[in-house]
């Protein structure tokens, strides 16, 4: 009589669960980070425009007697720094003519995954002298 080993298959499936198990907690990790990357995006444009809408009111005073739209260049830019500052953004602003540019930056750390990536959203905003009917 001969006995034969049969291959013992205990295990195997606490193998595969565990491999399964550990996949669907990264793909988690990956949709909460990339939620995290999304909210921060749109935080940074609503400062960015908001910022950049501050910015746009601040109009040379002669000028408008005048009828004129002008922007003061140093008000539209530290309103728009100040925007930032008072919504803890930080970021670049730039004036040039009748439009007032801001850029903000910031960083969001992924969670369980240990990443931190940057994002950054730009704004741009005219100042425009409006129709009266």
């Amino acid at each position: 009589m001969s006995t034969r080993r049969v291959r013992d298959d205990r295990g195997a499936v606490t193998a595969l669960t565990a491999a399964v198990l550990a996949g669907f907690v990264f793909m988690f990790a990956l949709v909460v980070g990339g939620a995290e990357v999304l909210r921060a995006r749109s935080d940074a444009f609503g400062a960015a425009a908001g910022a950049a809408r501050a910015g746009a009111q601040e109009l040379e005073e002669a000028a408008v007697v005048q009828g004129v739209v002008e922007l003061a260049p140093a008000a539209a830019q530290a309103a728009a720094q100040d925007y930032l500052a008072a919504r803890g953004a930080t970021g670049a602003v730039s004036v040039s003519g009748a439009d007032v540019t801001v850029t903000v930056t910031d960083s969001v750390s992924v969670p369980h995954l240990g990443d931190v990536i940057g994002v950054s959203a730009t704004a741009t905003v005219s100042a425009i002298k409006g129709q009266t009917p």
